[in-house]
Parts: structure tokens; sequence; C-alpha cells
């Protein structure tokens, strides 16, 4: 079975059902769950089921995974990068049977999950809720980096809820004029420098993304209040000059500048958001829940386009 991730002692893989009687077991212990909204599972169908329903969580890479030795394969307990819809983010957790507490494997395998999720999937921020009471769980959260950021009651219980940022990507606002060396390389090659500024930079409604990694300027997206007349919805917005340099392309970087052009366009209030694909970049687009509208269209000098909307 194909290995996620791998430790010095440890592995993640996904769930097969030849190990519902592990996880019945291990949902069945009251210390495991003691600080968990969870109640045990009922019998073995019903974590069979689970096991089967657990498909949702392999969306864009993220799941649920079981912990297993390295020696013999032992199932040890589960971790999981997953999004948490009531806060728009990535969470982490981890559950292990309770014969393997207090031995490291804890913090071994969520550095490993970590370092996953920052390297591989690009993820930018992971957040924890952390049960205040459950001292093991916060000193291994605090271990691995996590900062605590509050208190607040979590699904019924007082939680504290800790953030570890990933430290090789930033996005963060810049000007126009700070987009084009990128737009120049990816989107204008061959191009003067001034077709590079696309009306409406620098209206004040108008908001440019850069994405830094280890500080250098490698992506950058614009997005433009402007009403398309396809759409329904009072506020759009058009992204424009979405661009990631040749070399950091393929890379999930795209990923990063679209989920933080989104979160800003929720505070905004924006009821869609709308760009002039490439033919080229529909697959992406698609893959991050864009929808096509309409029949592809030349834009002179550039190429094939087709609306996408999300």
């Amino acid at each position: 079975m194909g290995r996620i991730i791998e430790t010095e002692r440890l592995y993640l893989r996904k769930f097969s059902l030849k190990d519902t009687s592990a996880l019945f077991k291990l949902n069945s212990n009251p210390n495991v769950i003691e600080f968990t909204e969870d109640v045990p599972f009922k019998n073995l169908s019903e974590t069979e089921n689970y096991i089967k329903n657990n498909t949702h969580l392999d969306t864009h890479n993220l799941g649920r995974w079981a912990v297993c030795e390295k020696r013999q394969g032992e199932l040890i307990g589960w971790c999981s990068l997953k999004h948490n819809p009531d806060y728009d983010f990535i969470e982490l957790d981890c559950r292990l049977f309770e014969k393997h507490w207090n031995n490291g494997y804890a913090t071994e395998v969520n550095k490993g999950l970590l370092s996953y999720a920052f390297n591989k999937l690009r993820i930018q921020d992971v957040y924890a809720f952390v049960n205040k009471h459950n001292q093991a769980s916060i000193a291994v959260a605090k271990k691995i980096g996590l900062q605590l950021q509050k208190e607040e009651v979590h699904k019924g219980q007082l939680s504290q809820l800790f953030l570890i940022k990933n430290n090789l990507i930033e996005v963060k606002e810049i000007n126009a004029i700070e987009t084009y060396k990128v737009r120049h390389k990816v989107l204008r090659q061959g191009k003067p420098i001034d077709s590079c500024k696309f009306e409406g930079d620098e209206t004040g409604s108008t908001f440019h993304l850069g994405l830094f990694y280890y500080s250098e300027l490698i992506g950058v997206a614009t997005y433009m209040k402007n009403q398309n007349e396809l759409f329904q919805g009072e506020l759009h917005y058009q992204l424009r000059g979405m661009a990631i340099l040749q070399q950091f392309q393929g890379k999930k970087f795209g990923n990063v500048l679209l989920q933080k052009g989104e979160q800003l366009l929720k505070t905004k209030k924006s009821d869609l958001v709308w760009c002039n694909a490439r033919e080229i970049a529909v697959n992406f687009y698609s893959n991050f829940g864009f929808q096509i509208s309409g029949d592809k269209f030349q834009i002179p000098d550039i190429g094939m386009h087709f609306v996408m909307y999300k």
C-alpha cells in the first residue's frame, strides 16, 4: 500500500478495510477519546463504513491516514490534515493507541506531516485545536513549533487554538509596478514592458498579490472589481495577470495565490470571481473549482481563452 510520507520510525498510508478492527479498538478506549468530541464506534460495521466514506478527505491531497511503525507495519493510530470549513483553514490532528504514548511518536509524525504540508502541498498556515486540559497534546503542539493564538469554545469544549506558518512561502499585497517583472517573463515575453500594464491596475478597488519563496518574488495575481454580464450577483472580481515563474510551475504555488485571493475576496463580500483563462490553464483553474462559461475565444496576439468563474 502506497506510503504518503515516511519519518525515521513511521509512515503514513491510506486506511483499508483490514484496519477495521484496529480502528474500532482505538476509538473504544475512553482514555484515547477523553479530550475529543468523538463517541466510540457502535460496532465493526460502523467502523467499516467510516473507512469506506473517508475518501472525501483525499481532495487536494488532504486526508486522514493510518500511522504505522516501519518495523512490522503495525497500525499505531492516525494523523490528518483536513480543511475546516467553519474556519476556512487547514487543521492538523492526531490520535495514537495508548500503549504508544510517551515515546515521541506523536512529535515525530506531526513534524513529518508539517513538512509534507509545507514543502509538497505548499500550504501557508496550519492550525490545531487542542482541549485546554489535554496537557500531553499541548506539549506536542509547542514542541513542533505551533504557537498559541487564543482560547475559545470549540465543539462544546474549551480549547486552545494553535498556529504554525510556512516560513518558506509568503503571500502579501504588492503594488502594480511590482507585478510587471513576473508578468513580463511569463505572460508578455518578447513584448515591451509597457504591455504588462493593465487597465484598472491603479484603481482603488484593485489589489495585487505577490507570492514570495525564500523572499524571492516568484508569482503574482491581480484582482479587479469588474462586473461580468454573464453572471448574477452584485459584486464580481476579475482575476488577471496570474503568473508563476516557469521554474516554479507545477509545484502547487499557484494554489497558494488563489487561496489567499479567495480569503481576501470573502472579506470584501464578493459574490463571484471570474477570469479569461488561457486554454493551457483550464485544467489548473478547474482543479481549483472554477467552471467554464461559454465557448472558447481568441484574444489577439495572445491565444485562445475560456471565461471561467467560481
